[in-house]
């Protein structure tokens, strides 16, 4: 748009004329010039609109003049054509101002003067003018320095949660922040909606690739924090998981109830993923991709298998350790009186001199052996019950009995090697020697006379 202000010093030469000569001369000046391949034959209208005004004297006129520059500055202002014509060769042609549509190259008031310095020095410097790249160049300027004014405000929310994080880990105990997601939510469409509002007014290409990268900045940041979030969510989460399946365990045993392991197991394992669930959708953020967490639940869930799986183990060692300690028990006191039924004397429950001997001595390893058959089937018993509890795989539980009938056998072995130690023997011969010789026949303790024959019952 070239614009031009005559100023009429005797006011008789008729604008027209002037209009006409200078445009006559412009278009000289054109057709002299050197134009690129292909626009030899064009003319200066093909670039270039016109328009003019002219100002009285501003000396002998000085109230017209005053009047005609308040009036020329209101054209100044949006305006568009009232005729077909491309070109503007006189002011009948406007309406409402001089700024059509089609000037404007979308340049904010309040980057103008950077714009219109990078086209000045272009200029001064003799370079090809290229105004679209100045545009881009105003756009990449100002959408830096509005995202650094965006990430100052967004820091100023996010940095103290960084650092709160950061001396959890330092300190060995990863802390869960309190509404992080919405913290991080809110602080990241606020920075994203303020670069909006200011940057959107910019070249669109450039603003649309530096939003991209503020996002980028931002969600780098979020990502970190994030994944702290959730990892010591994860550590917490197992650690209380363990406790809990623990005590749950603990308080069953207190009681003396039969509790299901399984079931236990179960019900902590639910409550734990759900709690991780509700955390980590917390952090989600619509439209963003890397906030779906997916792979950090399942993550999350095979730890607390791993977790299940390791208490379930000493839970079952625990179960053989009882079990066996029982054996041990039982085994001890019922080989212990079937020893002790053994006797020696004449009558009574004692063995006879001669003759066949009583039952109490004739069968005492059919007996030895038959308790030690039933006690083990009662035990395997009791551990198979409990390990199915405990959610125990089939080949678990035959390695598992497999293990107790060798203990149980040791346990007999060791029992018997105990008994029938010489000491021992003479112990339960002299007890039952005691008894016969201190007790009649029903029991009745004696009263020696001086007539009784001791040294024949002695013998």
């Amino acid at each position: 748009m070239l614009f031009f202000v005559i100023r009429d010093h005797i006011g008789v030469t008729p604008l027209s004329n002037l209009r006409n000569t200078l445009l006559a001369d412009l278009s000289n000046i054109w057709s002299s010039l050197s134009k690129p391949t292909g626009l030899e034959k064009s003319k200066i209208e093909d670039y270039f609109d016109f328009a003019f005004a002219a100002l009285p004297h501003k000396i002998l006129q000085p109230e017209k003049f005053v009047q005609e520059v308040g009036r020329l500055g209101e054209r100044f202002r949006a305006g568009h054509r009232s005729g077909a014509q491309h070109t503007l060769h006189g002011d009948s042609e406007l309406e409402g101002g001089v700024f059509l549509p089609e000037y404007h190259r979308r340049i904010p008031a309040d980057g103008f003067s950077v714009y219109a310095g990078g086209v000045w020095d272009q200029i001064v410097n003799n370079k090809d003018l290229d105004l679209p790249t100045q545009q881009e160049l105003l756009a990449q300027f100002r959408c830096d320095e509005i995202s650094r004014e965006v990430l100052e405000a967004f820091d100023i929310g996010i940095a103290p949660l960084e650092e709160q994080q950061a001396e959890g880990v330092r300190a060995g105990k990863p802390t869960v922040l309190a509404d992080l997601g919405e913290t991080g939510r809110n602080a990241r469409v606020s920075a994203v909606k303020a670069f909006e509002v200011e940057a959107s007014r910019y070249h669109k290409g450039v603003f649309a690739r530096k939003r991209v990268e503020l996002e980028g900045k931002i969600d780098t940041r979020l990502k970190a924090l994030y994944a702290g979030q959730l990892q010591a969510a994860h550590k917490a989460g197992v650690s209380s998981f363990t406790d809990k399946v623990s005590a749950s365990v603990k308080a069953g045993q207190k009681k003396g109830a039969s509790y299901d392991f399984s079931d236990i197991v179960t019900r902590e394992k639910e409550a734990a993923l759900k709690q991780f669930e509700s955390e980590a959708k917390s952090l989600t953020i619509d439209g963003v991709p890397w906030t779906n967490f997916k792979q950090q639940y399942v993550l999350y869930s095979k730890d607390l298998d791993e977790v299940s799986g390791r208490l379930r183990k000493e839970e079952m060692r625990r179960l053989a350790t009882r079990v066996e300690r029982w054996v041990r028990s039982r085994l001890g006191d019922s080989v212990g009186l079937e020893f002790n039924k053994i006797g020696s004397g004449r009558g009574g429950s004692g063995a006879p001199e001669e003759g066949e001997k009583p039952a109490s001595e004739k069968d005492l390893w059919d007996r030895i052996w038959n308790v030690f058959l039933s006690t083990v089937k009662e035990a395997e018993t009791r551990f198979g019950d409990r390990a199915k509890s405990f959610d125990a795989t089939q080949d678990e539980i035959e390695v598992g009995i497999w293990r107790l009938k060798r203990k149980s056998w040791a346990v007999l072995k060791s029992k018997i090697d105990e008994e029938v130690m010489e000491g021992n023997i003479l112990l339960k011969l002299r007890e039952n020697f005691e008894d016969k010789f201190r007790y009649d026949e029903v029991g009745v303790p004696r009263i020696w006379r001086p007539t009784d024959d001791i040294e024949g019952l002695y013998t």
